[in-house]
């Protein structure tokens, strides 16, 4: 409570940054949450513990679900065309 108003539930996001590597003949992504967002009535807010070094922010949905942080970094992508 702040200010005596109740505080409303913010849409809550995961933040990562990816990196691509090869393993063996496959190309693989590798996923590194580095903070967490919040969606407000005209704004985002996010908040970083880490800055990406390729400048590449990806911002998930939270789905309300407990996950391992090890699971998050195994999420992988298809191989992405350039």
């Amino acid at each position: 409570m702040k200010n005596g108003k109740k505080a409303k539930e913010r849409e809550q996001y995961r933040v990562f940054t990816t990196r691509e590597y090869t393993e063996g003949e496959e190309e693989r992504t590798f996923w590194v949450r580095i903070g967490t967002a919040f969606k407000g009535e005209k704004s985002i807010q996010v908040l970083l513990d880490a800055l990406p070094l390729s400048g590449k922010l990806v911002i998930l949905l939270e789905n309300g679900e407990d996950e391992d942080d090890q699971d998050e970094a195994e999420l992988t992508l298809p191989k992405r065309r350039r």
